[in-house]
């Protein structure tokens, strides 16, 4: 998979007042700083940077990531729904790559 390309899951559906479970898996390398083994070069980092959650709009987490996050990092979140709703990921790196994923909960 290319890098920045993310897997968002939500319930499709949920009862109002319950607590769901948002889970997500984004393809990064996270690579730390390093020194190329052949030339002696200093390689920089290649990392996430910043994640951040919504639900309609509305912020609900942010989460600053650097090198000590693995590779191809999965996260998971809590949250309490009282209407349906749309849940929004947005997330970047240190190269300026930045990338969204969204995914709709109806609740009943």
């Amino acid at each position: 998979m290319a890098v920045g390309t993310g897997i968002l899951r939500v319930p499709r559906e949920a009862k109002k007042g319950e607590v769901v479970r948002v889970q997500m898996v984004i393809t990064h390398p996270m690579t730390p700083p390093r020194k190329d083994p052949q030339t002696g070069q200093e390689v920089p980092a290649y990392t996430l940077t910043k994640l951040e959650l919504f639900f309609n709009d509305k912020p609900v987490s942010t989460v600053n990531m650097g090198a000590g996050v693995s590779a191809n990092p999965f996260m998971a979140f809590t949250l309490r729904v009282e209407d349906s709703g749309v849940v929004k990921i947005v997330y970047e790196d240190n190269k300026g790559g930045k990338w969204e994923r969204t995914a709709e909960i109806k609740v009943s």
